[in-house]
């Protein structure tokens, strides 16, 4: 049986359906301004402003597709199958009646518990594993939730260019403000004047001039996100000797 996706978009005094196998089939942006111009959305929705485009991983799965390309360099899709061990141990553990059950929101203790002792090593202290790890559906949730739980609408989030394009509407979602700090692209010296690749680095005069008594937030991914930059240790203190800075007497 083949799978349908449906869509429904309310407007008002109307909506309208759309059916098809794939979410490919439905219209794209263009098609749907007509609808979501006159949505009387939420405050939450209202701050993304007009629906926008297809996001990386959509697009790049959509032309994958299309031209049949075998390698979608769009997103990391493994090509290799899990270690025997892990597909083991996922078939055993269906097995228990113990854990066909509704788990704990914030986490299974048991991986909680583990979580806690490997990052007690990490950060030198004592992780509670109860009421200070709590488990996400990958990182982009938990930047999510990270986002609501700290910004109020008026905040800025630092963000450093180039980057991942899900942070900007996590961050208006929550009610903040994105602001843009440029990472400087150095090419490497070649002889015959062709750029062959070069490092990205920061340039921490320009962060510390985007700093402002509205910043609340700094997003920081190393390796960066989608450069693959690793910031290096003085870059990291800069960044943290900006931070401190910023902060509240």
């Amino acid at each position: 049986m083949r799978s349908y996706a449906v869509l429904l978009l309310a407007v008002k005094h109307a909506s309208s359906f759309y059916l098809g196998n794939d979410l490919n089939t439905i219209p794209r942006t263009s098609d749907l301004t007509l609808f979501t111009s006159s949505l009387d959305v939420g405050e939450a929705t209202g701050r993304l402003g007009q629906m926008q485009g297809p996001t990386v991983w959509s697009e790049f799965g959509r032309l994958a597709e299309e031209h049949s390309v075998e390698a979608n360099l769009g997103q990391g899709f493994p090509d290799w199958s899990p270690p025997q061990f892990a597909i083991d141990s996922l078939v055993e553990a269906t097995k228990s009646p113990e854990i066909h059950q509704y788990t704990r929101p914030a986490g299974h203790p048991k991986l909680v518990k583990e979580l806690a002792k490997r990052y007690s090593i990490h950060l030198d202290r004592d992780v509670d594993p109860i009421n200070e790890v709590a488990v996400t559906v990958g990182a982009s949730q938990a930047l999510f939730l990270s986002l609501k739980t700290l910004i109020k609408p008026g905040d800025e989030v630092i963000i450093f260019e180039p980057f991942f394009d899900l942070y900007v509407n996590q961050i208006k979602l929550a009610g903040g403000t994105p602001v843009f700090v440029p990472l400087r692209f150095v090419p490497y010296e070649e002889t015959d004047s062709t750029v062959t690749g070069g490092d990205w680095v920061l340039d921490s005069d320009a962060l510390k001039q985007k700093i402002s008594p509205n910043t609340k937030a700094l997003i920081l991914n190393s390796p960066h996100n989608p450069t693959g930059k690793i910031f290096s240790a003085s870059e990291m203190d800069s960044i943290a000797e900006v931070v401190g800075l910023s902060a509240p007497d």
